[in-house]
C-alpha cells in the first residue's frame, strides 16, 4: 500500500487529510472525543497547539506519532479493516529543497524502523503495520508536478511554498526544475505569528492565537478590537514586503516574474498578496494537500519509468 504524508510545521497533510501538527502524550486515555492512538505503552492525542519548529524532525518519535495518525486516516479513509497481520506499506514523504541532500537520507531510516511491525490501536481499532519502503522527495517542486500542464507552457516561472515555518522557493523552466534557484528561507508564517504575538503583548497586553491572527489575515468575523487588528493587517503586510525584497535581492522580482504560490501559507495570505498587487502574475495552487499529492504523482512516474513497483 502508498502512503503519501506531508510533514508540515504547521500541519500534516495526506491526499485526504489534514491535522495540525501538535501531539499531547498520556499513560491512559483521557476519556473526550477526540483522536487518539496507543503506542509503545503510552496514548496520544491530537492537539491544535503545534509542535515547537525542529529542522531535524528525527531528533524525537513525535514526527514519527504524527506519521501513524497520517496512516491511520489513510487506512480508514480506505475502508481498511483492523487487522494485526502487517499492513506492508512504501512511505512517501519530502523535504525542503534546500534541506533534501542533507537530510533525506536521515529522514527515510527514521520511519523504516528497521522494517519491524509496528502494532498502534487508533479510536478503539488495532492495526499492524510494516513500513517496508520510503522514498522521499523535494517539497514545492512536488506541488508544482500536479499543476504540469499549466506551468509546461511557461519558460520560467518560480515556485513559491510559503509553509509554517520555511518558505521553498524554486525556478521551473517549461515545468522541470532549474537548479540555478533552489532555496529554503526560514521565514515562514510561524515567524509571522511570533513577531505579531510578541508586538501585540507588548502593546495591548494581549495573548493572542494563531487561528485569531488567521481570522483577521482571512478577513473572518473576529472579536479582536480595532486596534488589535489593524496591527494584525499592518505587520503581515510588512512582513510580504521584506519577502518581496527578500527575493529581489536573490534575482527574482515578483512584479515582473510569473509566481506560483503553494502550501498552507499561502492559501493563508492569499488575500492580502492579491490585493497588494506587487505580485504581477500570480497563480495559487489551492489544494493543499498538492505536496502530498504530487509524492504519488512522482512515485508513479519513477514507477512507470523503472517498470518496477
Amino acid at each position: 500500500m502508498i502512503i503519501s504524508v506531508d510533514h508540515g510545521n504547521k500541519s500534516i497533510k495526506t491526499p485526504h487529510a489534514i491535522f495540525t501538527s501538535g501531539l499531547v502524550m498520556s499513560d491512559g486515555l483521557q476519556g473526550f472525543k477526540t483522536d487518539y492512538i496507543g503506542w509503545n505503552g503510552k496514548y496520544y492525542s491530537l492537539t491544535e497547539r503545534r509542535i515547537s519548529y525542529l529542522r531535524d524532525k528525527t531528533e524525537d518519535d513525535r514526527f514519527f506519532i504524527l506519521t501513524l495518525f497520517a496512516i491511520a486516516k489513510e487506512l480508514e479513509y480506505r475502508d481498511v479493516s483492523e487487522t494485526l497481520d502487517p499492513i506492508d506499506i512504501t512511505l512517501l514523504v519530502g523535504l525542503p529543497p534546500a534541506h533534501y541532500e542533507q537530510l533525506h537520507s536521515r529522514f527515510e531510516q527514521y520511519f523504516l524502523r528497521r522494517r519491524e511491525a509496528i502494532d498502534f490501536e487508533y479510536n478503539g481499532k488495532y492495526y499492524s503495520v510494516r513500513i517496508n519502503k520510503v522514498l522521499s522527495y523535494p517539497q514545492a517542486f512536488a506541488a508544482a508536478v500536479t499543476q504540469y500542464s499549466t506551468l509546461k507552457v511557461h519558460s520560467v516561472a518560480y515556485i513559491i511554498d510559503i509553509g509554517g515555518f520555511t518558505i521553498d522557493v524554486l525556478k521551473l523552466r517549461f515545468g522541470r526544475p532549474d537548479l540555478e534557484v533552489v532555496e529554503s528561507f526560514e521565514k515562514g508564517v510561524i515567524t509571522l505569528y511570533n513577531s505579531i504575538a510578541s508586538k501585540c503583548n507588548s502593546q495591548y497586553a494581549r495573548i493572542l492565537e494563531e487561528c485569531e491572527i488567521d481570522e483577521v489575515i482571512r478577513n473572518q468575523p473576529t472579536v479582536l478590537p480595532g486596534e488589535v487588528q489593524q496591527l494584525i493587517r499592518i505587520m503581515t503586510s510588512d512582513f510580504l514586503a521584506e519577502f518581496y525584497n527578500f527575493l529581489r535581492e536573490r534575482g527574482i522580482d515578483v512584479s515582473t516574474s510569473k509566481c506560483v504560490f503553494a502550501g498552507g501559507g499561502s492559501l493563508l495570505l492569499r488575500g492580502m498578496i492579491e490585493r497588494g498587487n506587487k505580485v504581477a502574475f500570480p497563480i495559487f495552487i489551492e489544494d493543499i494537500h498538492a505536496n502530498a499529492i504530487g509524492y504519488e504523482v512522482l512515485y508513479q512516474s519513477e514507477v512507470a519509468s523503472s517498470g518496477k513497483q
